[in-house]
């Protein structure tokens, strides 16, 4: 008999800190989606973009059979913004529904095996330093067709000597590069001019 009052006594404690718990907590804070997420780090692109983060595993996987349209970039990389709004803005001209977003750079300075998995799938396309080693630089984009690499962009992803992106990025060399992701994105979507 004490027993049972004992352990109503313990379930009675623990329904009363369940809901004072439940009573602190703040419902109100909201859950920052991918798009938001991604206007914080590029202050360039607006909130309202196609981006959603992934990480190597979620790019690599795209390898076996996928579709994707990948940038890999990273937000204290000056060039990644500009690459990320051009091609945001192609993306919602054209239809494109997601943006796969992979930040590679601790990756890359960790050499995770998944990421050096990805720079192998990639291997035809990307740079080897002076020491022999092959690497992504940002920003980079690619897109995967039934798991086949169809289109590979790195336009400034090795940029020498002073120039910024906003002296690269004139309205020349912009609409260049946005006509260039016009193409690669129709077709991506088989869009047939």
């Amino acid at each position: 008999k004490n027993l049972k009052r004992v352990i109503q006594g313990i379930l009675f404690i623990l329904i009363i800190a369940a809901f004072i718990f439940v009573g602190k907590k703040d419902f109100t804070k909201k859950i920052v989606v991918d798009n938001e997420k991604f206007d914080l780090e590029y202050s360039n692109v607006s909130s309202d973009n196609v981006f959603a983060y992934a990480n190597a595993q979620d790019v690599y996987t795209r390898f076996k059979n996928g579709n994707a349209v990948v940038f890999m970039g990273f937000p204290t990389n000056k060039w990644s913004g500009y690459y990320a709004e051009m091609l945001n803005t192609v993306a919602k001209e054209l239809g494109v529904k997601e943006i796969l977003y992979y930040d590679f750079k601790k990756d890359r300075e960790t050499k995770n095996a998944t990421y050096q998995s990805i720079v192998l799938k990639l291997s035809s396309y990307t740079y080897t330093n002076d020491n022999g080693t092959q690497n992504i630089y940002a920003p980079t984009m690619f897109i995967i067709k039934n798991g086949k690499v169809i289109h590979f962009d790195n336009e400034t992803a090795i940029m020498k000597g002073n120039l910024s992106p906003e002296d690269y990025w004139n309205v020349n060399n912009r609409e260049i590069q946005l006509n260039k992701f016009r193409l690669m994105f129709k077709d991506y979507l088989e869009i047939k001019e």
